[in-house]
């Protein structure tokens, strides 16, 4: 299965275990039948990251521990002598401090007022000898030493197959019955999807696209071992934009660092220098460049027409993503004030004095307990600010009786709607101009990633909602068509080889 399976079965075994029975009395799969899950998969797909987002999604707790760096006794804790009497008699007995991973377990409920969760076992197939039979103990009995795991907590390890660690302990048969067994392999379509809405730099996503033999590879010579992953490419993403933003120059050297196969390094670099070569030549100068980059299209390569569908699509997304962080900002704006004012009857400066300086206060007690997300606190943020301004636009308007505190709210509120609006038809054209450039291009699969693109991004499929653009339309209908006409011919190809 690919990593997109794995997290929808993972969630799936979490509502089942926690589900209680109709009375209340428990579990309706008892604690000792809810087998731990266990993910066997190459390095660098994605299982560390699912387990984040599994948490999030289902609102639960997430513990998370790499097993290779935990010793038996910070496993299962450190050894006490107790006195106990048996038959009248005192004797010394061995017993055990509570497991530092069962500990936080209870730390995190304890902090996050979550009492189910995922307790997330990393390289479990790697621990030393003298920590096997610890896992073992686990995966049986859910136990760490003598501290069960509490009920509604899912554990799940994950680990890699022989052939990409040495490290790995080949698990029998006898724990491989106790244990959901989920075998993962890369999957690019499936990692692409998640690319989109996690901001990968535009050109290892059009490289990927045009070269997806290169997503996942592992090669051992006599000499070396070569191998690339996802994690890889999304890792040298982060380093891209960074390198950018900063004005550092990106070297095949520094792309060897990430991607640690000398061939794919080679060709990523050509093509992320010929990316770049466009980004700049399309940076917010189309009318000066569009008529001599369509002649140039028609008898461009694939790399060449994917990277100009890339860039477009990289200009259009971010835009995008401006007129939605605006669009969510001017609610939250519109809320809060309509809030304010409800109830009163007149409205002074000082009236919204205060009420700066109480959410000012309640986002501080927010932030220093970690309360607030970052989406909460640009919101806020950006209500204060709005909040300021009314304030001083009020002070100035003093004695004006034409204007009165809701007049100058409304006014306000107007110029930040004409800003999306501006914004809206910037977009709309920017669409529409990359469709123009890109029907000279002689690589049709290139108009087809620029669609893609563009309905894969969160912002921008809602952007296209609400606001329809023919050329986007039509290209889809087209989209949508050409796909079912591949699936009749393989069906029809399927009849036939059956007769």
């Amino acid at each position: 299965m690919n990593i997109q399976e794995a997290k929808e079965e993972i969630k799936r075994t979490l509502r089942a275990y926690t589900r209680k029975k109709p009375d209340g009395s428990g579990y309706q799969i008892p604690v000792e039948k809810q087998r731990p899950i266990l993910l066997i998969g190459p390095p660098g797909i994605g299982k560390t990251a699912i387990m984040a987002q599994i948490a999030k999604e289902e609102q639960v707790g997430l513990v998370a521990y790499t097993m290779t760096h935990h010793t038996r006794q910070s496993a299962i804790g450190l050894p006490v002598l107790k006195e106990k009497e048996y038959d009248g008699k005192l004797f010394s007995v061995t017993e055990y401090t509570m497991s530092e991973i069962v500990a936080s377990i209870y730390d995190a409920m304890e902090t996050t007022g979550q009492k189910t969760g995922i307790l997330f076992l990393d390289e479990i197939n790697c621990v030393s000898e003298t920590l096997a039979p610890v896992m073992l103990q686990l995966l049986q009995n859910k136990t760490f030493g003598s501290h069960p795991i509490p009920g509604g907590w899912l554990i799940v390890g994950a680990g890699n197959p022989p052939e990409y660690n040495k490290s790995v302990r080949e698990m029998d048969m006898v724990t491989l019955d106790r244990v959901k067994y989920m075998n993962i392999e890369a999957d690019l379509e499936i990692w692409r999807s998640y690319a989109a809405v996690s901001s990968v730099h535009g050109s290892v996503l059009t490289f990927l696209t045009v070269y997806p033999h290169s997503f996942y590879q592992t090669e051992q010579t006599k000499l070396e071992r070569s191998f690339v992953t996802a994690r890889g490419w999304e890792d040298l993403s982060c380093i891209l934009y960074v390198y950018e933003e900063m004005g550092e120059a990106v070297t095949e050297h520094l792309i060897s660092q990430y991607v640690h196969s000398a061939a794919i390094a080679r060709e990523f670099f050509l093509f992320y220098e010929l990316f770049h070569h466009y980004e700049r030549e399309y940076q917010e100068n189309y009318p000066a460049v569009s008529h001599k980059n369509r002649q140039r299209l028609k008898t461009a390569g694939a790399g060449e027409c994917m990277a100009v569908a890339a860039v477009l699509a990289a200009q259009v997304t971010d835009r995008a993503d401006a007129w939605a962080q605006d669009d969510r900002l001017t609610r939250q704006i519109c809320q809060g004030t309509e809030a304010f004012l409800r109830g009163r009857t007149c409205c002074q400066s000082q009236d919204i004095e205060q009420e700066i300086d109480r959410r000012q206060k309640a986002l501080r007690v927010k932030e220093e307990h970690d309360l607030a997300k970052l989406e909460e606190v640009l919101e806020e943020e950006a209500l204060l600010r709005f909040l300021e301004e009314w304030k001083q636009d009020l002070e100035r308007a003093h004695g004006q009786k034409i204007q009165t505190a809701q007049d100058i709210r409304e006014n306000l509120l107007d110029t930040r709607i004409r800003f999306r609006e501006s914004l809206t038809a910037q977009i709309g054209a920017q669409i529409q101009r990359a469709y123009k450039l890109l029907d000279s291009a002689a690589v049709g699969a290139a108009k087809q990633y620029f669609t893609a693109a563009l309905t894969l991004h969160p912002a921008c499929s809602r952007f296209l909602t609400e606001h329809p653009q023919e050329a986007f339309s039509q290209q889809s209908r087209e989209l949508l068509l050409s796909r079912r006409e591949e699936e009749l011919r393989q069906q029809v190809e399927g009849m036939i080889e059956k007769s």
